[in-house]
């Protein structure tokens, strides 16, 4: 198995932008990254070519839905744990820092 970093996964969905690919991710349509470094994240490709396979065979969106669940639990195997979705909390709170923090700048430049 390869991580794919966002580029190669644009590269191979086709899609535009790594907007979409995060909308995607919210909207349950696509698997959450797996973190690769402090501040970096990939894609487990056969878990990327799973859900092009299932778009390519023209599965609904809720199909689909359910095959990210699946392969979030798949990853999640040999352990007692549950999948987590705390990625969309901290991606969040990313956003709102960024925020801030833009603001502060933009207005120590006025």
């Amino acid at each position: 198995m390869a991580i794919l970093r966002m580029k190669q996964v644009l590269v191979e969905t086709g899609l535009a932008s790594h907007a979409t690919i995060y909308g995607d991710i919210h909207a349950g349509l696509f698997v959450v990254p797996v973190p690769i470094g402090l501040r970096a994240v990939g894609f487990p490709d056969t878990e990327v070519k799973a859900i092009l396979a299932a778009r390519i065979a023209g599965k609904s969106k809720d199909q689909i839905r359910e095959l990210v669940n699946k392969l979030h639990s798949a990853r999640m195997a040999g352990t007692n744990e549950t999948f987590k979705t705390d990625w969309f909390d901290r991606s969040s709170q990313l956003k709102k820092q960024a925020a801030q923090r833009r603001k502060r700048t933009t207005l120590a430049k006025v």
